[in-house]
């Protein structure tokens, strides 16, 4: 080997070259229960949150009031007015708790192309992005658990499966004619639409015939909150697939160990707090120790002389509820989530244009006198 690739061979540098091996997707589901959750006419009060926060190690309910079917309108003036009681009950919320942790050895990194904060900074993001997805997917579960069965007026759409069928041909009127339907099951609030990349796709084909177009779309589309996902498994045979959801009707509660609300610190390093996820902007519970052992299979040959070395342990947990507005009987009382699906089938952006050959025409011959 000549000594100029002697000399050369162990220059290295940093680079950007990893940039998409861990990257963020789109949490359209979890995005609408956080936004709902802050909107002041919404299910969720501030006492409630508040105590949701301190609630662990108990059982948190509020007090709701089941809607009484049996009430009549009298057409007669009565001497004695009957009784008419509200039934009322203790609705119990339920959290989820979400955990994940990862160690870092600060010596390593002595003699190690990653810096010790991107190390950090990448074991950190990694589990923050499958957080994201694992809440966007948990929230689908919860929307699809809660949507309407009752849709008093579908229009012209089918309603099997307690959805709203589209097919490709009614694609540029269901966004407009999800209002209507959602009026007629008496919510009138925005609309928030949580959808797929179908679902993206039409819009900005309806966009494309905005304002001066040669008709205008945009009223199907414009006056809706929409929120993305990539989460949602395509549906056979489906094309776009979403929930719309009236204003104010999702809630979104967090609650924390005891030692983090507390700021913990024990007399041998152990520390409790709360501190705020990058990226989903949501509070977790941290925990944090360092631990001294023979820590040298870590990495292989780059850390087999580290036998005895520190070692710092990351922690963080929250415990979750998605919440949904009580309904003492979904089979007859309408929900303010509607799901919908718009179908691939017989589906085309356009029709092929056809050549058709051209008919040689021979013109008659003129006689010759």
């Amino acid at each position: 080997m000549s000594l100029v690739l002697t000399r050369i061979q162990n220059i290295r540098s940093n680079s950007n070259l990893d940039k998409y091996e861990y990257r963020p997707s789109r949490y359209g589901a979890l995005d609408a229960f956080i936004q709902q959750s802050n909107d002041p006419t919404g299910i969720l009060t501030p006492e409630l949150k508040e105590k949701a926060r301190t609630s662990i190690g108990n059982i948190l309910e509020t007090p709701v009031i089941n809607y009484d079917k049996d009430i009549t309108i009298s057409d007669k003036r009565t001497l004695t007015i009957d009784d008419s009681e509200n039934t009322s009950k203790m609705f119990q919320i339920s959290f989820t708790t979400y955990a994940f942790g990862f160690t870092i050895a600060p010596a390593m990194y002595m003699n190690n192309e990653i810096s010790i904060q991107k190390d950090f900074e990448t074991k950190l993001m990694k589990y923050i992005y499958k957080l994201a997805q694992k809440l966007d997917q948990d929230a689908l579960v919860k929307l699809a658990a809660s949507k309407t069965h009752v849709i008093k007026n579908p229009l012209l759409y089918d309603k099997a499966g307690n959805t709203i069928n589209a097919k490709w041909t009614e694609r540029e009127n269901i966004f407009g004619d999800l209002d209507p339907i959602m009026a007629a099951n008496d919510f009138f609030g925005q609309l928030h639409i949580v959808g797929d990349a179908g679902v993206e796709s039409i819009m900005r084909k309806l966009a494309q015939h905005g304002l001066y177009n040669d008709v205008n779309k945009q009223n199907e589309f414009g006056d809706k909150i929409v929120h993305l996902t990539n989460n949602m498994a395509l549906g056979t045979n489906k094309y776009a697939q979403g929930y719309a959801i009236n204003s104010g009707s999702l809630g979104f509660m967090t609650r924390f160990e005891r030692d983090c609300l507390l700021g913990t610190v024990s007399g041998d390093g152990h520390e409790w707090g709360i501190a705020t996820l990058p990226l989903l902007n949501i509070p977790c519970g941290t925990y944090f120790y360092d631990s001294v052992g023979d820590y040298n299979a870590i990495a292989g040959d780059a850390t087999a002389d580290m036998t005895r070395t520190r070692k710092e342990h990351y922690g963080f947990a929250v415990d979750i509820a998605f919440l949904t507005p009580y309904n003492s009987n979904a089979e007859t009382l309408a929900s303010p989530i509607i799901g919908f699906n718009i179908s691939s089938e017989n589906a085309h952006y356009a029709v092929p244009v056809q050549q058709v050959p051209v008919q040689q025409v021979v013109a008659p011959s003129t006689p010759t006198e």
